[in-house]
């Protein structure tokens, strides 16, 4: 049998390489459950609400997908990741959420808390939100209303939500972490109504 040349064989040893090689990870990312209004309602001085940056374990918030396998044991999905920091991508849907469903008096910012004036700020802290043994989308944790200087609770709820996905799959499982995340959102905006006045 004649030996490969050197430039030959390298080329066989990267074309099996290759073939070996781990495709990249599919990224995902949570959204909202329906577009905010059209139109910049800051200028017209309504008052601004801001979500906070949300709270999540460390365990959370990294690019992968995590699994629960038993009531100590979490896996991480590392072929299914996360585009972006999970509390950053959560308060932002959390925000646009709120902006389509609160009276339109209102409209939601995520900006840093010195950029703009607000009246009200939207505390959210998850303990978790993960998918559960059986593949179900879990949720558990607190939301609060609070005063501009965070020293006076206006309205806050404890949430315990699990979601089973439509059907087998990564990608039903985000929808349903999805679905969950609406529902917190619907019951903070419900509060909200009820502490915004009209002017």
């Amino acid at each position: 049998m004649p030996l490969l040349r050197p430039a030959a064989a390298l080329a066989v040893l990267l074309l099996a390489a290759c073939s070996d090689a781990t495709p990249p990870p599919k990224l995902y990312v949570l959204t909202p459950l329906s577009p905010p209004p059209a139109g910049d309602r800051a200028t017209i001085g309504l008052p601004e609400i801001l979500v906070a940056q949300v709270q999540v374990p460390d365990y959370l918030d990294r690019p992968q997908i995590v699994e629960r396998t038993a009531s100590n044991e979490l896996a991480l999905v590392d072929a299914d990741q996360w585009a972006e920091r999970l509390s950053i991508n959560v308060a932002r849907v959390v925000a646009q959420n709120l902006s389509s469903m609160v009276p339109a008096d209102a409209n939601v910012t995520q900006s840093a808390r010195a950029s703009l004036p607000f009246e009200y700020e939207v505390v959210l802290s998850l303990n978790s939100f993960e998918l559960d043994q059986s593949g179900a989308a879990v949720l558990t944790g607190r939301w609060s209303v609070t005063n501009p200087d965070g020293t006076k609770e206006l309205a806050a709820a404890s949430v315990s939500l699990r979601q089973p996905p439509t059907q087998s799959g990564i990608p039903a499982a985000v929808e349903a972490m999805n679905a969950n995340l609406g529902a917190v959102s619907r019951d903070i905006a419900a509060a909200l109504k009820t502490l915004i006045k009209p002017k």
